[in-house]
């Protein structure tokens, strides 16, 4: 019986803090995983933002080039009519 009080006494001694280091060396481990999580997040965040920014200037592009082409088309559509016009005329 007095092997197992100087057992338990040892462990309880020797145990406690090792259990307060393990603890403590468990939230650290998790601390810096968060972290390395967070940054990894952080540069997924920035590269949506550039995304988005480039599809933005894309779109603008393309609706800028969408009313050329329909200028352009009104431009070619009234000189045809006139050129009609004067093919109309011309034969009356």
């Amino acid at each position: 019986m007095g092997d197992l009080i100087q057992l338990v006494a040892v462990v309880l001694l020797f145990g406690g803090p090792m259990f307060a280091l393990w603890t403590r060396y468990q939230l650290e481990r998790e601390r810096i995983r968060q972290e390395k999580a967070d940054k990894a997040f952080e540069h997924i965040r920035q590269e949506l933002a550039q995304v988005r920014e480039t599809s933005t200037q894309y779109a603008l592009s393309l609706e800028d080039a969408l009313q050329r082409i329909e200028r352009r088309l009104d431009n070619l559509e009234q000189r045809v009519g006139a050129i009609e016009a004067q093919q109309l005329q011309s034969r009356l």
